[in-house]
């Protein structure tokens, strides 16, 4: 399914934060299924211009960094949850560049 074809309205109410400890070794995703939703869309997209060879990236801002499609929602009283993260970067790595930037061993 294409990009244009199953685009989910802006300002679609959700929730999709990701929250970490004070280490930033935990991390915890929290969604419901609006928010699920963006996010595979989010995905898609990548996966399609990964498909295409390209290399691209997408982000996933809250509005404390100028984005819409993460909130700033976490559980209350979870000691492994300090850290709201208001600014997500995915990137899609293509073969090649992948092993140019030693994120994967280059396959003969």
């Amino acid at each position: 399914m294409k990009r244009s074809e199953s685009a989910i309205p802006r300002n679609t109410p959700h929730v999709l934060s990701f929250v970490t400890n004070s280490e930033g070794d935990y991390l915890a995703v929290h969604a419901d299924l609006a928010g699920i939703n963006l996010l595979i869309q989010e995905l898609e997209i990548l996966r399609e211009q990964l498909e295409l060879n390209d290399c691209p990236h997408t982000h996933l801002s809250s509005p404390d960094a100028m984005g819409e499609k993460l909130t700033t929602t976490k559980l209350e009283g979870q000691k492994d949850e300090n850290n709201v993260i208001s600014h997500v970067k995915i990137y899609g790595w293509n073969e090649e560049w992948a092993a140019r930037h030693g994120l994967k061993k280059e396959t003969a």
